[in-house]
């Protein structure tokens, strides 16, 4: 199959990078040295810079779930992303909506270097892409080439959920289907919110364990889950959806 290299809409309500590391020094001394790293164009913040709207949530918890987080953060951003610094980990984020991979991945691969550059990454140890397509008002059935069905087929499900592990092409792959779902949306000049159904394509791509030492490998790697996350996008989606979203190749 040709794979886009881009449609319109995309409608990615959100994309995360998370890279996992491993250094020699506690986090509370790596902290500052990291902050230091940066150039003068981010700014550290510990409050959230992300407003949560009907899918909320930048991180993702032991469970594989989104979690909204609105504790003490530490995180740097700048015009385009936003960078959350944990303890044995960053995760990268587009700071208002999803800006393309062309312009996400530049300033990934700026923010790396600069990680980089400080010398107290040992190694890195798991790369995760986190691709979340939200649909309004759209039902997955007839998007999808995947049945929506179970043992009672005399039964319509009103809203669905879907989850599967698998790997393709080396990675682990989390694929998260949610069809019709009941969810809020909140219109700033309405007072009263609507509620919708949503559906969501939802493919987490992870790479682990891993031990990268190199910059250019580190890239590479995000690059090969990138890939893979097209991939399985793409060969979801049936003939006469993808042609809905004008693709360009």
């Amino acid at each position: 199959m040709v794979i886009p290299k881009k449609i319109n809409p995309d409608s990615i309500k959100e994309a995360v990078v998370e890279l996992k590391y491993q250094s020699d020094l506690p986090f509370e001394l790596l902290l500052g040295l990291f902050v230091n790293a940066f150039d003068n164009t981010y700014t550290y913040t510990k409050r959230p810079v992300k407003t949560p709207s009907v899918l909320p949530g930048l991180l993702v918890n032991q469970n594989n779930e989104l979690v909204i987080n609105i504790g003490n953060q530490n995180i740097l951003y700048n015009k385009k992303i936003s960078i959350q610094v944990l303890p044995n980990a960053f995760v990268f984020s587009c700071l208002n909506q999803y800006i393309g991979w062309n312009d996400f991945m530049p300033e990934i691969e700026k923010a790396v270097k600069q990680i980089s550059d400080s010398n107290k990454i040992k190694i890195w140890t798991r790369v995760g892409l986190r691709y979340i397509t939200e649909y309004k008002d759209k039902d997955l059935k007839d998007c999808l080439k995947f049945s929506f069905s179970f043992g009672l087929p005399d039964i319509q499900s009103i809203s669905t959920v879907f989850r599967s592990e698998f790997i393709y092409n080396n990675s682990k792959v989390i694929l998260n289907l949610q069809n019709k779902i009941p969810a809020i949306n909140q219109q700033a000049n309405v007072k009263q919110p609507e509620i919708i159904p949503i559906s969501i394509i939802d493919i987490d791509v992870i790479n682990e364990p891993l031990e990268i030492s190199e910059f250019t490998a580190i890239l590479e790697t995000i690059e090969d889950i990138h890939n893979t996350e097209k991939e399985i996008f793409f060969k979801m989606l049936t003939d006469d959806f993808l042609k809905s979203l004008n693709p360009e190749y």
